[in-house]
């Protein structure tokens, strides 16, 4: 029983996290925009992400318009998203899986076909096409994904994300290139900017989910931001030593050094054009997939 309420409340404090990021997204891109962003909900715009949580709580949803295909994949990517953040040490004293890089790329399959589902569950050719394009992600980014993996394994000699995070025999300076492969990766897997292509926000707003409102495009619109903060602690624990630190208590080292990595991030998005599809394809296959294989091949 302690132990659920413990899972609840780290829940809890995942999604309030998330929710603040899309507050964060919003202010990093206004200044970039020389704009204010959302400055009249509360102080600063502090409580605007409470008010749109409300806003898509309580607006009426007609379900009997959607499939219970569409309910099924929205649901189960956001509880994929939500479930992911348990894999992330915060702690020494905290259980992780054995295997977590393992349940990782369990993880990453589950939401990317949730999101194949999404489109192709719905009425809309938009939605149809969103879907055909997050499958050419899994063409163009799932091997060098895969073979990154294998690098990690290979390099820390685990797949434990604890004991990644206490090693202290892999010297930083060789991980460099694999640390940004492995962020270009994570932004293709996780239809991040400048690889968002299953949203083509240019052509129409949220492409895949042009169909989805309420409580199911809150729950949509929430996974995005899960997934965002998933990938920078994920990246904070592999390469940089996650929540150890001298002068910060646990939770607070892997918390500040996540959002410092979700702001490049967001920057990343704020300033670079969207990549064809094509582009990203010869990104992932001629230049992600041999640096993933030169590290394999060295650490064997």
């Amino acid at each position: 029983m302690l132990f659920a309420i413990k899972v609840f409340i780290y829940f809890l404090i995942c999604i309030t996290i998330a929710a603040y990021t899309s507050l964060l997204e919003r202010k990093l891109i206004a200044r970039i925009q020389l704009r204010k962003g959302p400055n009249n909900c509360g102080f600063a715009g502090i409580f605007q992400p409470i008010a749109d949580a409300l806003k898509l709580l309580f607006k009426k949803v007609q379900f009997k318009n959607y499939t219970k295909h569409s309910i099924f994949a929205a649901i189960l990517l956001f509880t994929t998203s939500l479930i992911q953040l348990i894999l992330i040490p915060i702690s020494n004293d905290i259980f992780v899986p054995k295997y977590g890089l393992l349940f990782i790329l369990l993880c990453h399959a589950l939401i990317v076909f949730s999101e194949i589902l999404l489109g192709m569950s719905q009425k809309s050719k938009y939605g149809i096409i969103g879907a055909n394009r997050a499958y050419m992600q899994i063409v163009g980014a799932h091997i060098p994904f895969i073979l990154s993996i294998i690098s990690i394994m290979l390099i820390f000699g685990t797949l434990n994300l604890n004991d990644i995070v206490l090693n202290s025999k892999v010297n930083f300076v060789l991980l460099i290139p694999l640390l940004f492969a492995f962020l270009i990766i994570l932004l293709i897997t996780e239809n991040r900017t400048p690889f968002d292509f299953v949203e083509a926000e240019s052509e129409i707003i949220s492409g895949a989910y042009v169909e989805y409102g309420g409580i199911l495009f809150g729950i949509i619109y929430l996974s995005d931001y899960l997934n965002l903060l998933f990938i920078s602690a994920l990246t904070a624990t592999i390469f940089f030593k996650g929540y150890v630190s001298v002068f910060l208590s646990p939770f607070i080292a892997i918390l500040l050094k996540t959002l410092i990595i979700t702001s490049i991030i967001i920057l990343i998005r704020a300033i670079l054009p969207r990549y064809r599809q094509d582009q990203m394809i010869k990104i992932s296959w001629k230049i992600l997939t041999p640096i993933m294989f030169l590290y394999i091949f060295s650490f064997m």
